[in-house]
């Protein structure tokens, strides 16, 4: 254990030097998921998710290590005040941490592992990444019989965020869930107020780019928080450009996903846009340290009209939005003759170290996750306004059939409604894992050329081959 520790701890700080500006609100460093689709009956016996499980014959200790992002350390000392309740004889060390990430590096490296860890793929520093490259996070695939299955939303144990290596067994348990695309205020597109059409497509997008332009109001089309912010968008657009088969071979390095037409024109697109139509402040607010707020204000400020994002950003701009703004999301926006179009779904992420010391307990605590009594404690979160001291409903929701019926009405339930349009396609998934690649900071490689395009140092082209061999690179080092 102590080699694998060393060896994480190289990887982690190798990974956190080279990442991309992603902080703000990367992953579940900021995101306070709040929202969960379909509608099924939840009520369900908590037999079927670990409450059955009361009679404990001796004292048995797990450790949970929990990251303290945007969701809170609140809901956390909740679950395991719960899963002790249900579970005799069980105590539960909780560990959150703002760098859970740092911690447990360390602890691995002194060969201490926790029992459960919620830390998202997706963040900077890589964590969960490297321990997935060192086959460091065990296998839980047996958690979801026949039963649980059939209680999670469908679909969302089918992407790469929960089967990383593509080989049909689950490492990561997606246990928060919520969809992404463009927020806006949706006072200036309905109502008696409203100043502008909603687009659909990209050609309606651009349309109205050029009519801001032409009302030289200094209002601009589009801004975003960070430019890792455009890895929903760009998930998105490659299922919408291609379709499923085509998305699912992207995300496992196909040779031909940014040479062929969809590949290319997904590229085109994006480059159109933060080319011509960015918030000029965009970039230099991006690379600042905590500048993706100042760009997300931007929007409540009517500076932009959009940006990619996901529901968190009502809780994390509470402070700043006037009382009688109202948030609005949009898909990304298909393209002229597209009869479907795809929606981004972001998940948050639970695992087990391999050398965890309780595996079966811990796959009890996953279990849990989907319990009707977490669903409610989730359901119920709030958050409290920093300034005024005011608390305000925050609902987290795990993606069980149902959870979002029970949403208040408001901006959180429209945005879980949007899997209810027609021709919606869902979209889940990341980028595949590889081996270890020397140098590669895979992230940056396809996301980082996003600013540079847009202040002109960069083309479409450049960003083009850049990513053609990085595909190479991954493909050849797949797990």
């Amino acid at each position: 254990m102590r080699k694998l520790g060393k060896k994480l701890l190289a990887l982690t700080l190798v990974s956190s030097m080279a990442a991309a500006a992603l902080a703000g609100c990367g992953g579940s460093d900021n995101k306070t998921t709040d929202g969960a689709k379909d509608t099924q009956d939840t009520a369900q016996t908590e037999e079927s998710t670990s409450e059955g499980s009361k009679t404990s014959s001796e004292a048995q200790s797990l450790k949970v290590a929990a990251f303290a992002g945007g969701n809170g350390t609140e809901i956390w000392e909740k679950i395991k005040t719960a899963f002790e309740e249900s579970h005799d004889g069980v105590t539960v060390e909780l560990q959150t941490s703002s760098e859970l990430d740092q911690d447990l590096t360390k602890e691995i490296q002194n060969g201490n592992f926790p029992d459960v860890v919620y830390y998202n793929l997706g963040q900077p520093s890589g964590f969960t990444e490297t321990m997935l490259k060192e086959n460091a996070v065990a296998d839980i695939s047996d958690i979801f019989d026949a039963e649980l299955k059939g209680r999670l939303v469908d679909g969302i144990l089918d992407g790469t965020d929960a089967q990383p290596y593509n080989d049909g067994k689950i490492y990561l348990a997606p246990i928060f869930y919520t969809p992404t695309g463009f927020w806006y205020n949706k006072n200036l597109f309905e109502g008696e107020n409203a100043k502008y059409t909603l687009p659909t497509t990209w050609e309606e997008m651009f349309a109205l780019g050029e009519q801001l332009k032409s009302e030289g109001d200094g209002t601009a089309l589009f801004t975003y928080p960070v430019k890792g912010y455009f890895d929903a968008t760009i998930y998105s657009m490659l299922e919408q450009a291609g379709g499923l088969d085509f998305y699912k071979n992207a995300l496992n390095y196909d040779a031909n996903t940014w040479t062929s037409e969809e590949g290319k024109k997904v590229l085109d697109t994006v480059g159109t846009l933060v080319s011509n139509y960015l918030q000029e402040d965009t970039v230099s607010n991006a690379n600042t340290d905590g500048g993706f707020k100042i760009n997300q204000q931007n929007v409540i400020d009517g500076k932009a009209l959009f940006m990619p994002n996901g529901n968190w950003v009502i809780a994390e701009m509470a402070n700043s939005t006037p009382s009688d703004y109202v948030w609005g999301m949009m898909p990304a926006p298909k393209w002229e003759g597209d009869t479907t179009q795809s929606v981004y779904t972001f998940t948050e992420q639970m695992w087990i170290p391999a050398d965890a010391p309780n595996l079966d307990l811990a796959k009890e605590f996953i279990k849990f996750m989907y319990s009707d009594t977490v669903v409610d404690i989730l359901l119920n979160n709030t958050t409290t306004n920093a300034e005024t001291g005011a608390e305000s409903a925050a609902p987290i929701l795990a993606p069980v059939k149902g959870a979002s019926d029970k949403l208040a009405e408001g901006t959180t339930k429209d945005c879980y409604s949007i899997y209810n349009g027609e021709g919606i396609v869902p979209v889940t998934g990341t980028w595949a894992t590889t081996q270890p690649i020397e140098g590669l900071n895979l992230k940056e490689a396809i996301y980082g050329p996003i600013d540079s395009i847009s202040t002109g140092n960069m083309t479409v082209d450049d960003w083009q081959k850049q990513l053609v061999e990085t595909w190479e690179k991954c493909a050849a080092n797949l797990k």
